[in-house]
């Protein structure tokens, strides 16, 4: 002390640096959660992003329903899925590297399978997309003769190998059947397949004995209208029987 004022400054030992065994204990515990913490930015870092197929068609509208297998760089690994309402399949936390995509459109798109590869990385997104063009559209009037009960009759497409099937409705008698592009394609009534609509397995009209159209064709995304008039008798041949009623729950 000099003049009245201590020249001895005040100091601060911390609580770790003192040599008791809570204090040593609170030190370790202190390093291991500093050290657990740098941990896990090093692993959060290094984590593999997720990987996303997106399907859409030639005017980048998404597709829903496109069937989608991605297999791992090693080929051990496979995972499928069907594309959202956005177009996408993904799948997070998968191995590093190039994976191996494989994309089916729906049936309606009349297209093969495609084939990508995606490469997976730490933190970011591996993305793929590709585009399938669009079918081509044919809307079938079917004129009910008159007197003829009202029935979804069935209505196909025959376009070389490949087919559509559809029913008519029931009350505008209108089918809607989804055809390659810019294949020649004819179109008749024909004896149901299928309970509602798509691929039929049968590649023939009974044009001898059912109404049929000339050949007519859509283009990407196009629309083809034809107009078939059965006869009572050609109605009463296709039409499905009745569809039996529900039961009552009384």
């Amino acid at each position: 002390m000099k003049n009245g004022v201590d020249r001895n400054r005040a100091t601060f030992t911390p609580w770790f640096w003192s040599y008791r065994w809570a204090a040593r204990i609170e030190a370790v515990i202190v390093a291991c959660v500093f050290a657990g913490v740098v941990f896990i930015m090093g692993f959060l870092f290094q984590m593999p992003g997720p990987l996303v197929v997106h399907v859409d068609d030639d005017v980048r509208e998404p597709i829903k329903g496109a069937r989608v297998r991605c297999t791992s760089p090693d080929g051990q690994t496979s995972y499928a899925g069907l594309t959202d309402v956005f177009g996408e399949a993904k799948w997070p936390g998968l191995a590093k590297g190039p994976w191996k995509c494989d994309v089916t459109p729906p049936d309606r798109y009349h297209a093969g399978t495609t084939t990508g590869y995606a490469v997976v990385v730490s933190r970011h997104p591996a993305m793929w997309t590709t585009a399938i063009e669009r079918p081509g559209r044919l809307s079938v009037q079917v004129v009910r003769p008159e007197g003829a009960p009202r029935a979804k009759v069935a209505v196909r497409a025959v376009c070389g190998n490949e087919t559509w099937e559809a029913r008519a409705g029931l009350l505008d008698g209108r089918a809607l059947l989804f055809v390659p592009h810019g294949v020649p394609c004819r179109v008749g009534l024909v004896r149901p397949e299928l309970p509602g609509y798509g691929p039929s397995t049968q590649r023939t009209l009974s044009c001898e004995t059912e109404p049929c159209s000339e050949q007519l064709s859509a283009g990407v995304g196009q629309e083809a209208s034809a107009v078939l008039k059965p006869s009572l008798q050609q109605w009463l041949a296709v039409r499905p029987p009745p569809e039996p009623d529900k039961p009552s729950d009384h």
